[in-house]
C-alpha cells in the first residue's frame, strides 16, 4: 500500500513539474516579452506613488504592488484555461487522462505564478532594502500571504474558466474582476482612508486581508484588530473559494 501510495504521489508530481514547465517555464524563455505584461500595471502604480507620494504613500504600493502581482495572475489562470479548453481542445485531453482536476488546476496555477515569481522577488528585495525593521518573520508573512492569495485568486480563475463560453469573454471578465480585487479596494492604500459605514464592504474583498498583512509585515501602521481580523479572513476566503473550484466548477462538457 505504502508503495502505491508512494507511486501516486510520483505521478502527481511529476504530472505538475511537466505541465507547469510546458506551460509556464517554457514560455518564460521562448518569449522573455510575455513578463513585461506582469509587471506593467504594479509597478506603474508603484512608480506614481514613488513619484507623486510619501514614504508611507511608497510603502502601501508596494504591499498592493506585491498583491496585486499575484492576484492577477491567479485570476488570469481563468482567461488561459478558456484559451486551452476551446482553442487548444486541452481540457477535453486532460479529462480523458487520470489527471484530476485539482492536480489540473495547480500545475497550471504553478505556471501562472512562476510568471509572477520575478515581480514578487524583486518587490520583496525592494521591502527588505527599505524596511529596516523587517527581518525573516515578516518575509515569511509575506511568503504565506503571497500563497493564500495565490490559492484564493487561481481557485476563482480555474471556477470561472469552467463556464466561460469564449477566450473574449474570458479575458474581459478575469480583467474586470482583476480591478474590482486590486484596484478598487484598500490593496494600494490604507483601509483606515474609507469611511466606518462602508468598510465592511472591503472587508469582502480577499486581497484587502492580503495587502493589510503584507502592510502589517512591512512595518506599516495596522490596527492590531485589523491584522487579526485578516489572518482569520484570508485562509477563510481562501478555504471557501478552493472548495467552490473544486466541487462547484464545471469539469466535464456536456
Amino acid at each position: 500500500m505504502t508503495e502505491a501510495f508512494g507511486a501516486r504521489a510520483w505521478r502527481t508530481l511529476r504530472t505538475v513539474g511537466t505541465l507547469c514547465y510546458y506551460l509556464g517555464i517554457v514560455p518564460m524563455y521562448r518569449i522573455p516579452t510575455l513578463l513585461p505584461f506582469v509587471f506593467a500595471t504594479p509597478f506603474t502604480i508603484l512608480f506614481i506613488l514613488y513619484v507623486n507620494g510619501n514614504a508611507a504613500a511608497f510603502h502601501y504600493g508596494v504591499a498592493g504592488a506585491i498583491t496585486m502581482s499575484v492576484s492577477q495572475q491567479g485570476l488570469f489562470l481563468g482567461a488561459d484555461l478558456t484559451n486551452y479548453k476551446i482553442e487548444h481542445k486541452f481540457q477535453s485531453m486532460v479529462v480523458a487522462s487520470p489527471v484530476t482536476p485539482v492536480v489540473y488546476m495547480f500545475a497550471v496555477a504553478l505556471s501562472e505564478l512562476a510568471f509572477a515569481a520575478p515581480a514578487v522577488a524583486i518587490l520583496l528585495a525592494v521591502v527588505a532594502w527599505t524596511s529596516a525593521g523587517i527581518g525573516a518573520a515578516g518575509i515569511l508573512q509575506v511568503l504565506a500571504v503571497v500563497v493564500m492569495t495565490w490559492v484564493t485568486t487561481s481557485s476563482i480563475g480555474f471556477f470561472l474558466s469552467t463556464y466561460l463560453l469564449n477566450t473574449r469573454t474570458a479575458f474581459l471578465t478575469v480583467s474586470f474582476i482583476s480591478i474590482l480585487l486590486s484596484i478598487l479596494p484598500p490593496v494600494f492604500y490604507p483601509i483606515t482612508v474609507i469611511p466606518d459605514q462602508f468598510r465592511w464592504l472591503a472587508e469582502l474583498v480577499p486581497t484587502t486581508h492580503s495587502s493589510i498583512l503584507v502592510q502589517n509585515a512591512v512595518g506599516l501602521q495596522v490596527a492590531s484588530y485589523e491584522v487579526l481580523t485578516s489572518w482569520v479572513a484570508l485562509p477563510a476566503f481562501t478555504i471557501a473559494f478552493l472548495l467552490i473550484a473544486l466541487f462547484k466548477a464545471k469539469w466535464r462538457e456536456n
